[in-house]
């Protein structure tokens, strides 16, 4: 018997609520047992530049749990119930749903406007095919444009001027106490919910019988029928979330009903149909609502929406046949390695540090339990983030930081990864130096007097602290250390060795300094080497090597960037 349950859940600021509720319930019901929360990314969460249904959505924000989950990592994963694929990989199930939040959509607008203000004057902001559709049937000179990130993050968008409205689920912005910033409940009858909206999921292996008796201890029936309903019209029209299909389902008293639609994506082609029957054929009746939609002109739909969102490309493959090392940490989060080989090259990784957890000090806890002591947090990497973060849930149980917290961040993947935990930063440096921070935050905000918090990395140097100092309380905590890993694969150094190779990836100095150590000094000038940034070319530079390759822009964008202009060139 397992004394300690693991609950696995992205690391989003709604993701980690549902993942309490999940964690509360279970131990009202057990309070022998002893459960945690384990944090796990997942490839939604890093891809928030592409409208999702371009990139298809299935397992999007659950395949890395699931692969948790069989790695032994996690016991459990708790998702929104709508991001769940209608069919589970193999070995997995649905173990529980908890009780239904509200279903609805709701509207998020400048100055309170309602839906049936809304003119051609006006822009909405959805990442919804389905909301798109149904926007686009109640007024067609809308115009709709795409939006991601997380509630605040769209929200300051909307503010900033980019949108005058958005469309979101209402059960989010309520679990996150965002109520205030709803304009307009919709109902179901002018916008069909998601099917599973407002349902959240607890994931299960099939095979794990002691696992399954604690889930089925809390789960919620009415919702288990209605969401399963639901689920099974999606499945039959053999749809995600994204293509323009949604569906509800209601019990009343020992009958059920369930009304679907499936639409074009500009909402002029548009089926409809309600169906009922006793509840315990819930599922069938969902199912023949379906196929009766699919006759009607459903598949027509469909198919041409397939069509138009994964169109044939040819593919271009730049660094075809090119072996590339990797020397940076094994990262889920890391998208670089998969740029490369969608560009044709065999990416082997040699991992030249490890991103550990600090140890933090008893003051140190204690700062991190008073942050509404600190004017600003300064974040210069997106390690330091997730460090951050990781050390916040076990100190305090959340993420949550005070209102009052500025945030500074240094480039694109540092504001990424906050923007992961559900916060967007009051500054962020253009370019991703520290140097560069300093210069854009004393010249925009010169703050003074001001208690400031620095969590950064055991190797980071003492830039930012001395510059702010005189002027501010400074509270610098190395929040994760860097440190050599213990061994090297020899048969990648060998590949080195034997010239057997094209690239080598160096996106650090202390990544250089290792690598150093593991291949030795002799032969380094021969090194075919890509490094991030000019500050690690510096460093590689003293040692006598000239990199092939110095990226313009110091992030794995581009690096990559770099990286193709420089084999095109050849």
């Amino acid at each position: 018997m397992k004394n300690t349950i693991r609950i696995g859940t992205r690391g989003s600021k709604l993701a980690l609520y549902q993942a309490y509720r999940v964690k509360e319930s279970l131990e009202q019901k057990f309070p022998e047992k002893q459960f945690e929360i384990v944090i796990v990314k997942t490839k939604g969460d890093k891809i928030l530049d592409v409208p999702l249904s371009k990139i298809g959505d299935k397992g999007l924000f659950t395949k890395e749990l699931e692969v948790a989950m069989f790695n032994n990592e996690i016991d459990m994963a708790v998702h929104s119930l709508k991001d769940l694929p209608t069919v589970f990989p193999e070995g997995t199930k649905l173990g529980a749903v908890l009780e239904r939040g509200t279903i609805n959509d709701a509207l998020v607008s400048k100055n309170h406007l309602e839906i049936s203000e809304f003119t051609s004057e006006h822009t909405v902001a959805t990442s919804s095919l389905r909301r798109k559709a149904q926007l686009l049937k109640l007024n067609p000179n809308l115009n709709i444009v795409e939006i991601r990130g997380n509630v605040n993050t769209r929200i300051r968008k909307m503010e900033e001027g980019y949108c005058d409205a958005m469309i979101m689920a209402a059960a989010g912005l309520q679990r996150l106490e965002m109520d205030a910033y709803i304009t307009e409940i919709i109902e179901p009858e002018v916008m069909i919910p998601a099917c599973g909206q407002g349902a959240m999921a607890i994931e299960i292996k099939d095979n794990d019988p002691e696992i399954e008796k604690l889930v089925s201890a809390i789960n919620h029936e009415e919702t288990m029928i209605t969401s399963s309903a639901e689920r099974a019209f999606l499945n039959t029209l053999e749809g995600g979330c994204q293509i323009p299909v949604g569906s509800t389902c209601k019990i009343y008293g020992d009958q059920v009903k369930i009304t679907g639609f499936v639409s074009s994506i500009d909402g002029s082609n548009f089926l409809k149909e309600s169906a009922s029957g006793p509840v315990e054929n819930a599922k069938q009746i969902a199912i023949d609502l379906a196929k009766k939609l699919f006759a009607a002109g459903g598949k027509e739909i469909l198919d041409s929406i397939r069509t138009e969102n994964f169109p044939e490309q040819k593919v271009e493959l730049p660094l075809q046949d090119k072996i590339i090392i990797s020397t940076r940490p094994a990262d889920a989060s890391d998208d670089l390695p998969q740029l490369l080989q969608n560009a044709g090259s065999k990416v082997v990784s040699l991992p030249m540090i490890q991103i550990e957890s600090a140890n933090l000090s008893s003051d140190e806890i204690d700062k991190l339990k008073n942050l509404d002591q600190f004017n600003w947090v300064i974040f210069t990497s997106k390690n330091g983030v997730a460090s951050f973060f990781k050390q916040l849930i076990e100190i305090n149980g959340n993420t949550t930081l005070p209102a009052s917290l500025k945030i500074a961040v240094v480039g694109e993947k540092t504001a990424a990864e906050l923007d992961y935990y559900g916060y967007a930063p009051f500054f962020s440096g253009e370019k991703n130096t520290s140097e560069n921070l300093l210069k854009e935050l004393i010249g925009k905000y010169n703050p003074q007097a001001q208690n400031i918090l620095l969590p950064i990395g055991n190797l980071a140097d003492n830039s930012i602290q001395n510059r702010l100092s005189p002027a501010n309380k400074v509270t610098r905590i190395n929040i994760y250390s860097t440190v050599k890993p213990a061994t090297a694969d020899q048969k990648i150094m060998d590949l080195v060795t034997k010239n057997n190779y094209d690239l080598i990836l160096i996106t650090s100095p202390s990544t250089f300094n290792n690598f150093c150590y593991f291949y030795g000094t002799v032969n380094l000038s021969k090194l075919k080497i890509a490094s991030i940034g000019t500050t690690t070319t510096s460093a590689i530079e003293a040692m006598g090597v000239a990199p092939l390759i110095t990226a313009e822009k110091s992030n794995t964008g581009g690096l990559y960037q770099s990286i193709i202009e420089y084999y095109k060139r050849k």
